[in-house]
Formats: C-alpha cells, sequence, structure tokens
C-alpha cells in the first residue's frame, strides 16, 4: 500500500481505480485474501461514490455512508444482532472537504444467502413440509425480534430489504438458522418520539413486507407483527398497524 496515498491503493487492490469508478454510486467486490498465518480471509470491499455534486456537499460536515454504515454495523452487534463483521473504512475528501469516495471491508458470511434466495430454495426443495415451515417460523421471529431491538433504541434502518438480511442453516441435522443484517449506510436515530420516529418504524416494517406479501401467508405475515409488537393477532392494535404498513407499502413501495 502506498502510505502517501492509502485509499486510491487499497482501492486499487480491490480493481477500482478511482478515475473510472469515482462517479458510480456502488460498486462491490468479493476477494479471498492470505492473512499472515497462511489461513484464508474472505472480505467484501464495498466503494461508493457521489455522482451529484448536491449529495457530496451534503456530507462535507456529516459522515459519509461508509462511516455511518461501519457505525450502524457496529451498533447492532452491541445489541447481539450478528451482521457481516465490519473490518475497516475509510474516505476520500478533495482540498475542499468535499467526499468523493468511501469505502468499507466486511467479512464475508460464509454459507449464507440472502434471504429472497435463501427462502425461493427452500420452497422448490423436496424437504418435508414442516421443516420449512419451522425454519420460515425462526426467520420470522429473528428478524421481528431484533426489529424491535433497534426500533427501542430509537433506531431506523431506513433500506431493510430482504437482500439485506441473509440467512444460514446451522444445526446437526440443518434444522435451525442463523439470521445476519448486511448493507446499513443510511440507518438513523431519532429519538424526538414524533412523526419522524414513526415513519422510520412504518418503513421498516413495509420495507419487509415488500416482498413478504408475495411470499408469506397472511398468517406468516400477522405472526411477524405479533412477535414485533408483542401483542396477540386478533388485537386491534395490531390490526390497525397492519392497516398502516399496507398502506405504506402499496402507495411508497409497491409497483
Amino acid at each position: 500500500m502506498d502510505p502517501q496515498h492509502p485509499f486510491e491503493s487499497v482501492s486499487r487492490f480491490f480493481g477500482f481505480e478511482l478515475g473510472r469508478h469515482q462517479r458510480r454510486r456502488s460498486k462491490f467486490v468479493r476477494k479471498e485474501l492470505t492473512k499472515p498465518d497462511g489461513s484464508q480471509v474472505v472480505v467484501y470491499f464495498k466503494l461508493y461514490g457521489y455522482r451529484r455534486l448536491r449529495r457530496a456537499f451534503s456530507r462535507i460536515l456529516k459522515p459519509t455512508r461508509s462511516k455511518n454504515e461501519f457505525a450502524n454495523l457496529k451498533f447492532f452487534q452491541k445489541l447481539g444482532i450478528p451482521v457481516c463483521v465490519p473490518m475497516v473504512q475509510g474516505e476520500y475528501r478533495n482540498a475542499f472537504g468535499i467526499p468523493r469516495n468511501c469505502m468499507i471491508i466486511t467479512l464475508e458470511v460464509t454459507g449464507a444467502s440472502q434471504l429472497d434466495h435463501f427462502i425461493a430454495s427452500l420452497e422448490e426443495s423436496d424437504e418435508p413440509s414442516e421443516v420449512k415451515a419451522d425454519l420460515r417460523r425462526q426467520i420470522i421471529e429473528s428478524i421481528a425480534t431484533n426489529l424491535r431491538k433497534i426500533h427501542d433504541e430509537h433506531f431506523y434502518h431506513d433500506d431493510l430489504k430482504w437482500r439485506n438480511v441473509l440467512v444460514r442453516r446451522v444445526g446437526e441435522q440443518g434444522e435451525k438458522v442463523e439470521v445476519f443484517w448486511i448493507d446499513c449506510p443510511n440507518g438513523y436515530f431519532d429519538k424526538t418520539g414524533g412523526m419522524r420516529s414513526q415513519h422510520g418504524i412504518v418503513k421498516d416494517v413495509a420495507t419487509l413486507d415488500h416482498l413478504a406479501w408475495r411470499n408469506c401467508s397472511l398468517e406468516e405475515r400477522l405472526y411477524f407483527l405479533s412477535c414485533y409488537l408483542g401483542l396477540e393477532i386478533d388485537d386491534p392494535k395490531l390490526r390497525d398497524f397492519a392497516d398502516e404498513v399496507v398502506e405504506y407499502r402499496k402507495k411508497k413501495l409497491d409497483d
């Protein structure tokens, strides 16, 4: 690594020349590295670029996307939420302090797949229906419980798509699942308890429901809300919240 230009040399090592990729919103690559002891480790390198000057100017006095993502993943770890482990982040600013690029490196979650891919593969498998149902139940409970954790801390993910959740089967017979959260550069705290907080709650749940309503039964979706809210499925408060989530999803997220 060039000590005079560390950011540029790290980016070049992972295959991105800043002159070519500087204006791309985001690029990532998976790379296997050799540690000093000879063992192998797989990492993901993500490079963010600021294509629009307005976005770049907005970050002069604010953290970059990679710095946010690094801090948010650390915050999830503190709450006991499994994540892709963040290793290092960095940023490149011009002489005026305007960010042009930033990057983050995370460890690969080995053996895991995106939630949407996992569910599709599970449904195509010839495993017994009760096994599939139990695995789906575990995923629902994990995501609902962890979403409740961050919202109780007045934190809102803001991009909780299925592709930003990884699932890995564990146990002697693959009867258990581990659920990991990744990719959270937009998450934020809001302790005002006002409209922005309520919007963050509804948006996070609605973002998950964007694919859930196509891939999950109504009973599963209501069970998710029951786990999240700590209410019985037939509780009127749960039904009112469900209506609010569906209305937001249809208006803001559905095609």
